[in-house]
C-alpha cells in the first residue's frame, strides 16, 4: 500500500510540474505606458489600414445603445487626426462619470472611448493593461468633438432632423 501511495504522489508531482512549463508570459504587466497616446495610436493604425469595424454609442443616463451609421464612422479617424501631443495627459476630475461610451469593435479588438463632457474623454481597450489615454478636446473643432457627436447620434435616433 505504501508503494502505491508513493507511486501516485510521484506521478501527480510529475504531472503538476510538467503543466507549469510556460514558454513566456502572455501579459507583461508593465507599470508605464510606452506613450501617453498608446491606445489612440492602436486605433489610428487599425483605421488607416482600413480594418472593418463597428461603432456604437452607449448612453449611460438611460442605458441604451445607439448604432452609428457606417457613413458617419469617419468621425473617429478625423478626430484622431485633429489631436496634438498637448491634448494628452489631461486630468480628469475624480468625481466625474462619463455620459457616453463610444464602443469601437474591430475583428480582433474592442475599444471604449468614455466621453465625460465636451472637453474631456478617455480611450482604452476593453481589456487593457495600461491606464487609459486621457485627452482634452480643447481646440478641437465642434464637428470633430466626440461628445457632441454622441449627443447628435442620440438626437437623430429620437427622430431629430435638424
Amino acid at each position: 500500500m505504501k508503494k502505491y501511495f508513493k507511486l501516485i504522489i510521484t506521478l501527480l508531482f510529475i504531472c503538476i510540474l510538467s503543466g507549469c512549463g510556460l514558454t513566456g508570459p502572455e501579459y507583461i504587466n508593465s507599470k508605464n505606458k510606452p506613450t501617453p497616446y498608446f491606445y489612440t495610436e492602436e486605433i489610428y493604425s487599425k483605421l488607416t489600414k482600413k480594418e472593418h469595424y463597428t461603432l456604437k454609442i452607449f448612453d449611460l443616463n438611460i442605458y441604451k445603445y445607439y448604432d452609428v451609421n457606417p457613413e458617419e464612422h469617419s468621425i473617429v479617424l478625423e478626430f484622431i487626426e485633429c489631436l496634438k501631443k498637448e491634448s494628452y495627459n489631461t486630468n480628469i476630475d475624480a468625481g466625474i462619470n462619463p455620459r457616453y461610451k463610444l464602443i469601437i469593435e474591430f475583428d480582433d479588438a474592442k475599444y471604449v472611448i468614455n466621453a465625460f463632457n465636451d472637453k474631456q474623454i478617455s480611450i482604452n481597450p476593453w481589456d487593457g493593461i495600461y491606464e487609459p489615454d486621457y485627452i482634452s478636446m480643447d481646440g478641437i473643432p465642434d464637428y470633430y468633438n466626440l461628445y457632441k457627436f454622441c449627443d447628435y447620434i442620440e438626437k437623430i435616433s429620437r427622430g431629430f432632423e435638424g
